[in-house]
């Protein structure tokens, strides 16, 4: 058995790396793999031979399990390796609202084309098409289409295939015909190493009970461990106290992120408003199940500035507004980077709002 601790190097997020425009995944150096994630060894050996053959590769796991970071990685790398020209990079939701795009517009032939003839598909948190019959139908066609001609193919799930309800027979046995690996929540050794790396690129001097006590941090009754991202925000936020001179231990973590807590969503509640007045709209409306584009556009501005304002990962910004998937929130705060690049009366508003908030002493 494969024992110790793996270390595979994360492309960071610039030109040469377009796969890669996570924030979380880019403020990280490493994916770390304990004895828990021994298989991502061979995962890595199988990137760098040739990954395809007619399979796809599912990786699937709780939430912090570092999937989708894992999944970028590997593409990336494979996509170096290889020299791929074409390579796709989506999620369950962006795929199924591509594909209702290319019915409404008449653009189903280059929409097949381009899922079809790629050399590397990447789609994150595939359980999201789940009862989407004619998404999974056009995911079906596509799969048979690239593992036949030998592309390589990353999919994400928070569960096996198998065990995710409302896909397809046709589709749950194409994916179970793959490499089908289960990633855990990092262990002991790799939470640590986490703790080590952050603190080292923050500069903060912990000693090595400060950083057991920090990788340990959660309850261990129940195995529910901090993920990578919160143990990261969590030594973060210990540097930036550090460098304010305020006395920090790290016994008293737990009771620091409480009360930011509380601050935090009191900054939602004044972004949401302050947007929502901007917009036109209720606020109800902003954390509603609306997809009106005007409500949509709201809404996302407002998670961008909540997500750019707090260190609160995606996850914990779509909890505040109507408990939203990560990758809705992902997706959202993407579209509204880009938009603030070419909108200058958007780009002003978001520099006075941002400018309002600091003034009243939320940030």
């Amino acid at each position: 058995m494969t024992t110790g601790l793996f270390t595979l190097p994360l492309p960071a997020a610039h030109a040469d790396a377009p796969l890669v425009r996570d924030r979380e995944i880019a403020e990280a150096q490493s994916f770390f793999a304990g004895p828990e994630n021994a298989l991502v060894r061979s995962i890595v050996r199988l990137v760098d031979g040739q990954l395809a053959g007619g399979y796809p590769l599912v990786l699937y796991g709780p939430s912090g399990a570092g999937k989708s970071s894992l999944a970028l990685a590997l593409a990336e790398r494979h996509r170096n390796q290889w020299q791929h020209d074409s390579a796709v990079v989506t999620n369950g939701p962006d795929f199924a609202r591509s594909l209702a795009d290319a019915v409404e517009t008449d653009a189903v032939a280059e929409h097949r084309a381009r899922f079809h003839r790629c050399d590397l598909l990447v789609i994150d948190d595939l359980h999201r098409l789940a009862n989407k019959l004619a998404a999974q139908q056009f995911l079906i066609s596509a799969l048979d289409s690239l593992l036949k001609r030998g592309s390589a193919v990353i999919i994400t799930l928070p569960k096996s295939p198998q065990a995710v309800a409302g896909l397809a027979p046709p589709l749950v046995s194409r994916l179970m015909g793959g490499l089908v690996v289960r990633l855990a929540l990092p262990g002991a050794e790799a939470r640590q190493e986490i703790v080590r790396q952050t603190a080292a690129r923050a500069n903060l001097q912990l000693n090595e009970q400060q950083i057991a006590e920090l990788a340990s941090s959660g309850n261990p009754a129940t195995d529910r461990y901090l993920s990578a991202p919160k143990i990261r925000q969590l030594v973060m936020q210990l540097a930036a106290e550090s460098e304010l001179g305020r006395e920090q231990k790290t016994n008293a973590t737990k009771t620091t992120m409480e009360r930011d807590v509380k601050q935090f969503k009191t900054l939602s509640r004044r972004v949401t408003l302050l947007v929502a007045k901007y917009f036109g709209l209720p606020v109800s409306e902003l954390k509603s199940k609306s997809r009106r584009q005007a409500i949509a556009d709201a809404r996302g501005l407002a998670m961008y500035l909540v997500r750019s304002l707090t260190p609160l990962s995606y996850a914990d910004v779509g909890h505040l507004f109507g408990g939203r998937d990560h990758t809705t929130v992902m997706h959202a705060c993407r579209k509204v980077s880009t938009q603030l690049e070419s909108d200058e009366s958007l780009r002003r508003f978001a520099e006075e709002l941002t400018q309002e908030i600091g003034a009243e002493g939320l940030v």
